[in-house]
């Protein structure tokens, strides 16, 4: 998850910056703002509509181009049949809802089976809510590969987290006993970290926990942010979870 642009060598006439993906940045995302004058129309304006295209005239009970008397029998008779418009407009503004997953009211079903939901890093057992929050994290997770886009993901789950990528010792780089690591069981240009703070720690009690089962220390790290960071990490990295 280093700088692409540093670690794969670039083709001739390609620049480096095909390389960056710069992930989405501002603060919290806001509901985008669809409302207009035809999405809940009232009769009165609805009917207006109707009115406002009639042929003018004294058939028309418009003489001399005068408005249509609000009273008579044609004005109430347009208005009624701009309620059923009004029920028309709105049934399409709804539709126009469900076009965007902030903004679904109806079609969360539909949504779930185009992005293989329900997703089992949350559990059988959601309410409404975790349901929405678990399709908006499928949907923001498309293209998650640099860190930067880990952390947004993170915290659109609802965690703080950092990440750490260690640098491998290099012979003529780097200095004996300094930061940089020698690689162990894993290269450790492939090995990312990732920090949770304030996670709770659960420690060996005798009397109470079990010889040759419970863990003698165990962090109580996030259950549902390990499943979904292993099911969304880059497949040739390897991630470590700490506090």
């Amino acid at each position: 998850m280093s700088d692409p642009a540093l670690r794969w060598p670039r083709y001739l006439g390609e620049d480096e910056a095909a390389f960056f993906h710069f992930a989405p940045s501002g603060g919290p995302d806001e509901i985008p703002d669809q409302v207009d004058v035809l999405s809940d129309p009232d009769d009165e304006t609805s009917g207006g509509f109707l009115m406002a295209v009639l042929p003018k005239g004294a058939a028309w009970g418009t003489p001399d181009n005068q408005a249509l008397d609000p009273l008579s029998v044609l004005a109430r008779f347009w208005r009624a049949i701009g309620s059923a418009l009004g029920d028309a407009y709105r049934a399409l503004f709804g539709v126009a809802l469900e076009s965007t997953a902030v903004t679904l009211v109806t079609s969360l079903d539909d949504w779930e089976i185009e992005y293989g939901l329900p997703d089992p890093c949350l559990g059988p057992d959601q309410t409404i809510d975790m349901r929405m929050r678990s399709l908006l994290l499928k949907i923001r997770s498309g293209g998650t590969i640099t860190p930067g886009d880990f952390i947004k993901l993170a915290a659109d789950a609802g965690y703080t987290i950092k990440i750490e990528e260690p640098e491998p010792f290099c012979m003529g780089g780097s200095d004996m006993g300094g930061d940089d690591e020698l690689s162990g069981g894993d290269p450790v240009e492939y090995v990312w970290i990732v920090s949770v703070p304030n996670v709770p720690v659960y420690d060996f009690h005798m009397n109470e926990a079990e010889m040759g089962v419970t863990p003698f220390g165990d962090l109580g790290l996030p259950a549902d942010l390990i499943c979904l960071f292993k099911a969304m990490k880059p497949a040739w990295t390897t991630v470590i979870f700490s506090v």
